[in-house]
């Protein structure tokens, strides 16, 4: 597996700040992309690898995306090995996530790529 890790979501309470503070701290390129009906926050120019999302929830921070190729039957193995699904599956602009809580209590997400 060449590089499990294909996207990553900044999940902040406020994402104006958030933003604020990593153009100033490492000079990145955030640029607001049209997704759906929304301007999103994406982090890497010409060649995205990241959002800002706002977010209330218990998950704050960086949020990994772990690119499988069955999100159905890495979600279930997952689980055999005790991980917990924190919702079903969830269509993005680039595919299917379902995020998922490993034993040890990190937070990521599987995602399949869309065909």
């Amino acid at each position: 597996m060449e590089s499990p890790f294909v996207w990553f979501d900044l999940r902040t309470k406020d994402a104006a700040l958030s933003r604020s503070f990593y153009e100033q701290l490492f000079g990145w390129d955030v640029a607001d992309v049209p997704v759906a009906d929304a301007k999103v926050p994406m982090i890497g120019g010409e060649q995205p690898w990241a959002s800002i999302v706002a977010d209330r929830g218990d998950h704050l921070g960086w949020f990994p995306y772990v690119q499988v190729d069955d999100l159905e039957a890495a979600t279930k193995r997952a689980e055999e090995l005790g991980a917990t699904a924190l919702q079903g599956p969830a269509e993005g602009p680039a595919g299917t996530h379902t995020p998922v809580q490993e034993p040890g209590g990190g937070v990521f997400a599987l995602f399949q790529l869309r065909s």
